[in-house]
Formats: structure tokens, C-alpha cells, sequence
């Protein structure tokens, strides 16, 4: 049986965001992949949030990054 991916939460402004870890290097690097949330996640855990100033930039930001997965908007 495998094990799951190991999942690290950088905090640095310029990288902030959730990475897999893909290889440990012998000089003690890791090399990391971004994990993308997907967009109905996003608007389930930030639903009922009033955002303000740059938390709302943020949130903007966070929303961009994400992968689409919601079905297309249907014409009205």
C-alpha cells in the first residue's frame, strides 16, 4: 500500500500557499509542487465571511488560483 502525499503549507508572502512534496535531495532540498484548491472548496469554507480590505484581496487572489470545478452557469 502506498502512502499519500506529504502536503506543506508555506507562509513566506511571495509563496504562500499548499505544496506537495515530491523528492527529498541528498543536500537536504525539497522540491515542492503546488497544490491547487479547487474552487467549491474555496466558496465552502469562506461562504458566510465578510471580508475586509486586503483580506478580500486576498480572498480575490486565493479565488484566481483555484481550479474551476463548478458546472457552467446556466443563460437565464
Amino acid at each position: 500500500m502506498g502512502s499519500l502525499p506529504k502536503r506543506i503549507m508555506v507562509h513566506d508572502p511571495e509563496l504562500e500557499g499548499s505544496y506537495e512534496l515530491v523528492e527529498r535531495r541528498s543536500d537536504g532540498s525539497l522540491v515542492l509542487r503546488p497544490v491547487t484548491e479547487r474552487l467549491s472548496d474555496v466558496l465552502l469554507a469562506t461562504a458566510d465571511t465578510v471580508f475586509v480590505d486586503a483580506e478580500f484581496a486576498a480572498h480575490l487572489e486565493r479565488v484566481a488560483a483555484s481550479d474551476d470545478d463548478l458546472p457552467p452557469a446556466e443563460d437565464q
